[in-house]
């Protein structure tokens, strides 16, 4: 096989190439913020937020930037998406001695490796910052993996100094503060959100049930919750789910988010094991019935 003489030089574009996109990431965002800056020094990094099709983490995020836009706090959204191209072009550090919002929801743990990851990236590249973890819930798999997980997390969260860590139900707080400094335990931000006014007829029952890794159920007890919904409500039966099966820009997510809300308005139960849909009832003023998942969120949070 003939040697390739030019390797070298593509290599050097190569290199050459990405400093360069580097570099204006660097410059383009931190721009942004400081003529945000300039304009209202409260103005805040809102890192992690979503981009997927979880509807349940749109709520969240949205929650969160009401929440903000309230108190007279403006933020540059930072979606997990764009997170992973920082990581890749090693720019994490941009936001270094600005404050940081870390999005809640479930992502402190080894249900979500890929997100625990990147908060611990995070930490060590914006030492100077001070971060806020929003209402989150913890959860790591009991076994050794898990467990060296853990103390991988615990090492680094507590190197940074300005780090502040809410838990969104008593199970993650009892554990998340004996482990970690500047815990508090806050409800989580979803239920911030009123939808109880919705004029709406309401009828049948949804089916809101989660096919992911935290689903618990067996096809045998799912079997057995359709036949007794069916028994009640008869044809007026139907599936919903948290999450769609495209992306939703942040644009489009308060949109997106009212269209489920006005679908949970007009049932006249639901039978959930997802969070959100155990939230979106309760804001929306629906009854429901909740099943259990993996972690200990739905009972914690209940």
């Amino acid at each position: 096989m003939s040697k390739d003489i030019l390797y070298p030089l593509r290599w050097l574009h190569g290199q050459a190439y990405e400093a360069k996109i580097r570099h204006k990431t660097r410059q383009d965002f931190r721009k942004q913020f400081q003529e945000m800056r300039k304009q209202n020094p409260k103005t805040v990094f809102l890192v992690m937020t979503p981009e997927h099709g979880n509807l349940g983490d749109h709520a969240i995020a949205y929650a969160e930037t009401t929440m903000l836009k309230k108190l007279g706090i403006d933020y540059l959204e930072v979606t997990g998406r764009q997170l992973d191209e920082w990581k890749y072009q090693g720019v994490l550090d941009l936001m270094n001695g600005y404050p940081i919002l870390i999005n809640g929801g479930g992502n402190l743990g080894t249900l979500w490796m890929s997100v625990e990851e990147i908060q611990r990236d995070i930490m060590r590249k914006n030492s100077r910052s001070p971060i806020i973890i929003l209402p989150n819930t913890m959860f790591y798999e009991d076994s050794d993996w898990g467990r060296e997980e853990f103390e991988k997390s615990v090492q680094c969260y507590n190197r940074h100094r300005r780090l502040h860590l809410y838990a969104r139900e008593k199970n993650s707080y009892e554990v998340m503060r004996k482990v970690y400094h500047n815990v508090k335990l806050i409800p989580d931000m979803v239920l911030s959100l009123n939808q109880c006014g919705r004029q709406q007829m309401r009828h049948g029952c949804l089916l809101c049930l989660r096919g992911d890794c935290e689903k618990t159920r067996t096809e045998e007890q799912e079997q057995i919750i359709r036949q007794q919904a069916v028994e009640l409500f008869g044809n007026d039966v139907l599936d919903t789910d948290m999450v769609v099966n495209h992306r939703i820009a942040v644009e489009q997510r308060e949109a997106a988010l009212q269209v489920k809300f006005d679908e949970f308005s007009a049932a006249e139960l639901v039978i959930t094991d997802r969070l959100h849909g155990m939230v979106f009832c309760a804001i929306t003023g629906t009854s429901c019935i909740v099943l259990n998942s993996k972690s200990h969120k739905l009972h914690g949070c209940y």
